[in-house]
């Protein structure tokens, strides 16, 4: 790849993350609707079962992924170290709407152990956007209230950062 693409990209992606998350506010707040309403309820299964009602009273990490995004696979591998740490306290999933059949693989490579379900036709993961066009990856953090604390629609870049989101979103924990 071209050093000064690969160098635009990078630039494209810090001004998204500055967009999405105001300097002092929650992550997405004034940009995603979402942010500060009740998660909506979903029930999917795949490559293991995740219920949002059987999560309550825990806070929750949904990572919305798919097979053809590099940084998606890339926040799998974070989130997965998040999950293997944390996992106990907060609860941790990744949602992918499309190419299913590819998924048990890209799994597998990563050594995801993550619930990784399957969203046929995007209906969850238009609940949680609520945008004419979907975007990838796409992370909301949800309290234990049930509440949308926060969302980030860009790569995570490690442990550090992510946990760094969780705090800006009000989800605290040992």
């Amino acid at each position: 790849m071209d050093l000064r693409l690969l160098g635009l990209l990078l630039a494209l992606l810090v001004i998204a993350g500055l967009l999405v998350s105001p300097q002092g506010g929650r992550p997405g707040e004034g940009t995603f609707s979402i942010v500060g309403r009740q998660a909506p309820e979903f029930s999917l299964s795949g490559l293991g079962e995740f219920n949002t009602a059987e999560a309550r009273g825990r806070p929750i990490v949904i990572a919305f992924w798919t097979t053809w995004c590099g940084v998606c696979k890339h926040d799998l591998v974070v989130l997965e170290e998040f999950h293997r740490r944390y996992g106990n306290q907060i609860a941790v999933v990744g949602v992918c709407p499309e190419r299913w059949p590819e998924v048990p693989a890209i799994v597998s490579e990563r050594g995801i152990t993550l619930p990784t379900v399957h969203d046929p036709g995007a209906a969850v993961t238009r609940k949680y956007q609520l945008a004419d066009n979907l975007r990838y990856p796409f992370t909301a953090f949800v309290s234990e209230s049930g509440e949308v604390a926060g969302v980030w629609a860009v790569a995570i870049r490690d442990l550090d950062h992510l946990l760094e989101l969780l705090s800006k979103s009000g989800i605290v924990f040992l």
